[in-house]
């Protein structure tokens, strides 16, 4: 599920299932992927991560 994009269309998704379920990812729409997932990487193994990753603890 498409949670957020960026300018030039990639987007951030969130599994929602299997073995994806939780897990935040970042998909770049124009790359063509040599495998299944060669166009997505992973940002996060959660939610919470994700977030707490967004800021630089002091």
């Amino acid at each position: 599920m498409s949670i957020a994009n960026d300018p030039g269309g990639n987007e951030i998704l969130l599994g929602i299932s299997g073995e994806y379920q939780g897990k935040v990812y970042f998909w770049i729409h124009d790359i063509e992927p040599e495998d299944e997932m060669g166009n997505m990487f992973i940002l996060a193994d959660s939610f919470d991560e994700f977030l707490n990753n967004l800021y630089v603890s002091e």
